[in-house]
This record gives structure tokens, C-alpha cells and sequence, in this order.
């Protein structure tokens, strides 16, 4: 019983505080940024974060290469699949926002 209780103690410290959260969100294309070789649209969230999100800050504005948001033109409005990534005590601990799958609303 104590080795069973010594090994969930020791995944539990292992994964720490990691913490994961996913959502699909409307976003507003503001402009396109061509300052490389590459260009994004500058994306401002409609609305507020949503509750429980773990950095809603890191929703509010966000670049998307233009290339995958097929058809899309500034002033339109996309939704995206939005996912948070807070790493663990061992690791990068900071939240990471990545938007996938956006297309036009």
C-alpha cells in the first residue's frame, strides 16, 4: 500500500501544475502585418476571454499567417480553435496560446 501510494505521489509531482484549456473563438481581422517575408493578419478577440481560460491577456490580440485563413479579408470576422498550454513545475511554465482551424464566421 505505501509503494502505491509513494508512485501516485511521484506522478503527481511529475506532472505539477500543467494545465490545459480549449475553446473556438470569434475573432476580428484587423489588418494585415507585412514587416516579413511572410503576412499575418492581426486578429482581435470579439467580446471578452471566456471564463477559465488560464491567461485570458493572451486571447485578446493574436497574428494568423494570411495562408491559413483561406478567402479571409480584413474586416471579417473568423472563428478559431483555441487551445492554452500552461507547462509544469519541471518545465516552461509559462502559458502558450495556439490558434488552429480558423475559417471564415
Amino acid at each position: 500500500m505505501r509503494k502505491l501510494a509513494a508512485v501516485l505521489l511521484g506522478c503527481l509531482l511529475l506532472t505539477g501544475c500543467a494545465a490545459n484549456w480549449q475553446q473556438e473563438l470569434r475573432y476580428k481581422i484587423l489588418s494585415v502585418v507585412a514587416e516579413t517575408l511572410t503576412e499575418y493578419f492581426d486578429l482581435e478577440l470579439v467580446g471578452d476571454a471566456p471564463k477559465g481560460s488560464l491567461e485570458p491577456g493572451k486571447l485578446k490580440r493574436q497574428l494568423m499567417q494570411t495562408s491559413l485563413i483561406e478567402g479571409a479579408e480584413v474586416g471579417e470576422e473568423v472563428l478559431c480553435k483555441v487551445e492554452q498550454e500552461k507547462g509544469n513545475a519541471f518545465g516552461n511554465s509559462n502559458v502558450v496560446t495556439h490558434l488552429t482551424g480558423c475559417r471564415k464566421a
